[in-house]
C-alpha cells in the first residue's frame, strides 16, 4: 500500500507542536507494517538551514488567481519538500509573535495544490493522508481538478480549534470555482473555511483519540463544525496517537545525567535533585515537584493554575513551567515567578533538553486542559514515571485512569470540571498522594508499564486505509 502524508510540519525536520511529533513518527510505524509511506512538507527556511543532502526531483508551475507560481520538489529519503521561497523562506512557519502571516490563505492553499500535483507526478498513491487545515484543501483540489483519479483521501483533525478561516475574497486567488462556496461546501458564516473543505470532501475523517471524535460532535467542543461533522458521522473515527519510545526512553535518554527504568527507579530521584538545583528551587525532600511543559494558551488550562496560584503555593510543593504562548499568560507567570522565587520557576522558552529533565525529575506532570484532542505529554510523563494530573477530556480521558487510593489502581489523578476549585482540590489530592511514598511509587511503576507506543495505533491506521480501498 502506497501512502503519502501531507502536513505542514514533521520531525525531524520542523516542529511547533504535537502535529510534528505525529507526522514524524507514525510513518515509521506504518513502514514497519509494510506500508510504503512518503511525506510532503513545505521547504521552510529552518529546513533549508539544516543542509540535508537533497535530490532535485522536479520543477513545475501552478496557476492560481491569475498568477503563475513556480516551485521545485526536493527529496531527502522518503520526504519530499515543496520549495517556493516567496511563501516558505521565512523565519516562522505560520507567523511571528505579532500574529499569523496575512497571506497564510495563499501559502497553504498553494502547498496543498502543489503537494497534490507532486504526488500525481510521482505516480500517485493508494491513500493521501492530509493533516489539519494547512493541508485540508487537497481533497477538494483532487475533486475539482482530477475527478477521475483513484486516490482516496483521509483528513486527520489534530485540533479542531484551528480551522484556517479567511475572507471569501480569497476564493479566486486559490483557484477554486464559486460553485464550491456553499453552505454544504467551503462556506462558513460568510467566510472560507479550509478545515471544513477537508471534512466535506475527504473520503474519511479521523481525530487523534476516540473520546475527541465524540466530543467534536457536540456544541461545546465542535467549534462551529459539529453540524457538518454530524453529516459525516459514518466516516468519522478516532485513533489514539502514540509516542516514539525510541526517542522518549528514560533508560537511554542522552539528556539525563542518570538514566533509569522501572527496575531501577531509585536512580530517578537523582534526576529530581539535579533538576531542583538547576532551577534553584527549594530542595527540601518533603516538597512534591510539579511541572508543566506546554504551549501557554487558554486551551491548556493555564488560567486554572493562575486563578488559584497563591492557594496552590501555600501547599508543600515546588512548581516549574516551561513554554511560550500568549503574552498575557507569559506576563502573569513571570509575575508569579518573581513573587515565589524559591518555589516556582518559569522558563519562557522552548528547550527540548530541559523538557526531558523535567519529565524525569518531576513527581507530577500538570495538564489541566480545557480540551485536549489527544495529548502526548501525559503519555511521555507516564513513560518517565511522573504522575499525570489531568482534566478528563479528549485523549486525557482515554489514557489516564484516576488513582484509587484503596486499591492502588490507576495511573494518574484526574478531575472533571474546569473550575478553579476542582483544580485546587485535585492538587491537594496529589500532595496527599506524595505523602504516601509507597503508593506513589506503585503508581509510578504502573504508569511506566503502560504501552502507548505507535504499535497498536499504526495497526488501526492500516485497517482504516484498507477499509477505504475496499468500501469507497
Amino acid at each position: 500500500m502506497k501512502v503519502f502524508f501531507v502536513a505542514s510540519e514533521a520531525l525531524p525536520y520542523v516542529k511547533t507542536g504535537g502535529l510534528g511529533d505525529v507526522t514524524g513518527s507514525l510513518p515509521t510505524a506504518l513502514h514497519r507494517l509494510g506500508a510504503d509511506v512518503s511525506l510532503v512538507l513545505p521547504f521552510y527556511a529552518t529546513v533549508q538551514a539544516r543542509n540535508h543532502p537533497l535530490e532535485r526531483v522536479m520543477t513545475s508551475t501552478l496557476t492560481m488567481g491569475g498568477r503563475t507560481l513556480p516551485f521545485t520538489v526536493l527529496r531527502h529519503q522518503q520526504t519530499f519538500f515543496i520549495q517556493q521561497d516567496e511563501f516558505f523562506l521565512r523565519d516562522g512557519l505560520y507567523g511571528t509573535r505579532e500574529g499569523d502571516y496575512p497571506d497564510n490563505w495563499l501559502r497553504f492553499a498553494f502547498f496543498a495544490r502543489a503537494a497534490l500535483e507532486t504526488i500525481i507526478a510521482l505516480g500517485g498513491a493508494d491513500v493521501i493522508h492530509v493533516h489539519d487545515w494547512q493541508a485540508a484543501l487537497l481533497p477538494l483540489y483532487l475533486h475539482v481538478f482530477h475527478p477521475d483519479r483513484h486516490e482516496k483521501t483521509l483528513l486527520t483533525i489534530h485540533n479542531i480549534a484551528y480551522q484556517g478561516i479567511f475572507s471569501p475574497e480569497v476564493l479566486p486567488g486559490i483557484g477554486l470555482p464559486e460553485s464550491v462556496f456553499t453552505q454544504d461546501g467551503l462556506e462558513y458564516y460568510g467566510n472560507v473555511n479550509y478545515l471544513k473543505s477537508g471534512i466535506v470532501w475527504a473520503d474519511r475523517i479521523n481525530t487523534v483519540s476516540p473520546s475527541y471524535a465524540r466530543e467534536i460532535l457536540t456544541d461545546t467542543y465542535g467549534f462551529g463544525l459539529q453540524g457538518i461533522l454530524a453529516t459525516r458521522g459514518d466516516q468519522l473515527s478516532g485513533i489514539l496517537n502514540g509516542v516514539d519510545y525510541a526517542y522518549w526512553d528514560p533508560s537511554t535518554d542522552a539528556a539525563l545525567r542518570h538514566v533509569y527504568a522501572a527496575t531501577s527507579l531509585m536512580e530517578r530521584g537523582q534526576n529530581k535533585n539535579l533538576l531542583l538545583q538547576e532551577a534553584r528551587l527549594d530542595t527540601i525532600p518533603d516538597r512534591a515537584l510539579f511541572v508543566m511543559v506546554s504551549r501557554l494558551v487558554a486551551q491548556k488550562g493555564v488560567d486554572l493554575v493562575l486563578s488559584v496560584f497563591d492557594e496552590m503555593m501555600s501547599l508543600p510543593i515546588n512548581l516549574m513551567v516551561l513554554g511560550t504562548g500568549d503574552t498575557e499568560i507569559e506576563t502573569a507567570l513571570a509575575a508569579k515567578a518573581a513573587a515565589y522565587p524559591v518555589h516556582f520557576v518559569f522558563s519562557q522558552k522552548f528547550d527540548e533538553g530541559l523538557a526531558h529533565r523535567m519529565y524525569a525529575g518531576s513527581d507530577f506532570f500538570l495538564m489541566p486542559s480545557r480540551f485536549e484532542p489527544c495529548g502526548l505529554s501525559q503519555m511521555i510523563a507516564l513513560r518517565y514515571g511522573s504522575v499525570p494530573v489531568v482534566r478528563r477530556t479528549g485523549g486525557l480521558k482515554d489514557t489516564i485512569q484516576d488513582v484509587d487510593p484503596k486499591t492502588g489502581t490507576g495511573n494518574g489523578i484526574s478531575f472533571d470540571h474546569a473550575t478553579p476549585s476542582a483544580f485546587l482540590d485535585t492538587m491537594r489530592r496529589a500532595v496527599n498522594l506524595y505523602a504516601d511514598r509507597d503508593t506513589l511509587r506503585r503508581i509510578q511503576l504502573t504508569g511506566m508499564m503502560y504501552d502507548y507506543s505507535w504499535q497498536s495505533s499504526a495497526h488501526d491506521y492500516m485497517k482504516l486505509y484498507t477499509s477505504m480501498e475496499v468500501s469507497l
